[in-house]
Order: structure tokens, then sequence, then C-alpha cells
């Protein structure tokens, strides 16, 4: 076999490689969406189906609860009030974390805190701006519980993109529209303690 038939080999196997591998990661995608729309009591306004490297995520805002899914048999509801804290990972590295009772400044109730510029760009200065690409983009979840209590759901992994790209963009959207409602959870959980509503103080 000459030059051009191993080229056109290795690019036939190339490409039938990342089809087989979007067609994996879309089918764990479609069993843990379909996992979390099956879980009782609980009615999901928004899903993060997640995929072959990231677990599936719900919400349920009506009876305070959100899901996290690793799969049809490993799918756990928590309350509202087990979520301990929440952090924005770029590259594996923290960018913005809230924990529980921390005081969530100039920012009203419901809304993302970090736009898609603050999320990938936020740390970095000067030149180290135009050339980072990202390459990961995650959001762990922190709740009470002691046997598993961390969790990252992942919504980018590949090669490193360039932070203006479509692809980074599209992650990121998603991203801090998750990051918004975690946030959010938080902020009404600092309003409640022990069912009590904390009322600002007067100065």
């Amino acid at each position: 076999m000459g030059f051009w038939g191993w080229f056109w080999l290795i690019v036939v196997v190339v490409v039938g490689l990342g089809i087989l591998m979007a067609w994996a990661d879309s089918e764990k995608a479609k069993v843990q969406g379909n996992a979390l729309a099956a879980i009782p009591d609980f009615q999901p306004a928004v899903i993060f189906k997640g995929g072959s490297v990231s677990a599936g995520l719900a919400l349920d805002p009506t009876r305070n609860k959100f899901a996290i899914s690793h799969g049809p048999h490993n799918t756990k509801v928590f309350n509202f009030s087990d979520l301990i804290a929440v952090e924005v990972l770029r590259n594996g590295s923290s960018v913005h974390k809230t924990n529980r009772g921390s005081q969530v400044a100039g920012a009203a109730v419901g809304a993302v805190l970090l736009g898609p510029v603050g999320l990938l760009l936020g740390g970095l200065t000067g030149s180290k701006r135009s050339v980072e690409k990202v390459d990961r983009l995650s959001l762990k979840i922190f709740t009470n519980d002691l046997v598993n209590p961390t969790h990252e759901i992942v919504f980018l992994s590949g090669p490193g993109s360039k932070p203006d790209s479509l692809t980074v963009k599209m992650a990121t959207q998603e991203l801090d529209n998750w990051h918004g409602r975690f946030q959010t959870i938080l902020a009404m959980s600092n309003r409640f303690v022990n069912g009590v509503e904390s009322l600002p103080t007067e100065s």
C-alpha cells in the first residue's frame, strides 16, 4: 500500500472513531436524560443530560430538589437544603466559588454572577487573555452527603479552543445558566435559617 493508501486509511479510521465516540456520548446522554425524567415525585423544569464525560443534572424548583445522574442505576436526588457550595472550574482551576452563608453582594437573586467573559477570563491578565485556550469547563457541586459530597458536571471537554470560539461560547452559556441557578439556591438558603426568614438589619 502506497503513501496515499495509508493516508486515506488513517483518515477513515480517525473519522470512524470520531463518529463512534459521538454516538456513544449521545447514547449515554440519552440514558441519563431518561433516568432524570423518570425519578419518582420529581418533575424537572430543566435538564442537562451530560454525556460520556459528565454526569447529568436536573432541577425541580416546585419541590425544591435537584438530581444528579451518573447513569440509570446511579441517580440521586437532593433537597435544596443539601447544597453546601458551588464552584466554577476552567481548565481544572477554580474561577469562582460560593459557599452557603457567604454574602452575594451586588447581585439580584436569580442573576448569573459571572457572564461568559467573566468565567473564561477571570483571573487572567495582560497578553495571557489572548492566548490561553479552553479545554475544560465544569461546575463542581458540594453537598452534605458524607459518602459522596462532590459532583463535577462537565460542560466542555476536548482539545483546547479559543475563548471566542462557538464551541466554548455555547458551553459557557450553558454553564452560566446552571451556575446562576445554584447561586439562586444558595441565596435562598441564606435568607432562611431554621425555616425563619432572615431580614436585613438596620445600620
